[in-house]
């Protein structure tokens, strides 16, 4: 299978399959395309229509969206969600809401893995957004410590609810943003699995700079 991706730094859709991927052993390829450059719109629809990252090219056709991209991989690695059927819908409702929504945060919070506790001013409706995902992450943690499964990821072990919120850890991190003691534990989790460690410091080895995707000073 082949992945286009974006800038690792910057891209928060790439993050998601990418990490997942990883995570789970699935071989693929990685083609990056700088965003917001002259070259992309030609690069892009090399692969897809879309014209957005990521891509995902496989033998049986293309999945554009991370969603899409994340679902089609479940079909053939099922162990990406979990065997329990209501944590498997708590999770799918959570990423739903991850896809559709929060746009105060994705807004005013860029994910860039270069940001290190950047001071930045946020509005009451990303401070809603963020209230938000906390109680959504609380949540999915209580559920699958009732079910039994206590590894510390949202639907206990790690899942493709955690690749898609890892890039919300990402900027929660990055922007000096105050949680409650639950959210740091569970961002402390994804921090430390090694597929995200591996994302974010081959965003860190990076040396493009977008401005459409800068926040705050350091």
């Amino acid at each position: 299978m082949h992945l286009i991706i974006g800038n690792q730094n910057y891209s928060s859709w790439s993050m998601r399959p990418w990490v997942a991927m990883t995570h789970f052993g699935i071989a693929f390829k990685t083609t990056k395309l700088e965003l917001f450059t002259p070259a992309f719109e030609a690069q892009i629809s090399r692969y897809s229509s879309a014209k957005t990252v990521p891509v995902l090219v496989t033998d049986i056709g293309t999945a554009t969206d991370s969603l899409s991209i994340l679902e089609t991989l479940a079909d053939t690695y099922p162990q990406m969600w979990p065997n329990n059927a209501a944590l498997k819908m708590m999770g799918r409702n959570a990423v739903s809401q991850m896809h559709s929504g929060f746009f105060a945060l994705r807004g005013e919070m860029p994910m860039n893995c270069r940001a290190n506790q950047r001071n930045l001013t946020i509005t009451l409706a990303c401070r809603s957004d963020i209230d938000k995902i906390e109680a959504l992450w609380a949540a999915c943690l209580g559920a699958a410590n009732e079910a039994g499964h206590k590894e510390g990821y949202l639907l206990g072990g790690f899942s493709i609810a955690d690749a898609f919120f890892a890039p919300v850890v990402v900027r929660l991190r990055g922007y000096k943003v105050a949680v409650n003691a639950t959210t740091q534990s569970y961002m402390d989790r994804i921090l430390s699995n090694p597929a995200v460690k591996a994302w974010i410091a081959a965003g860190l080895e990076e040396t493009a700079i977008l401005q459409e995707d800068e926040a705050g000073t350091d």
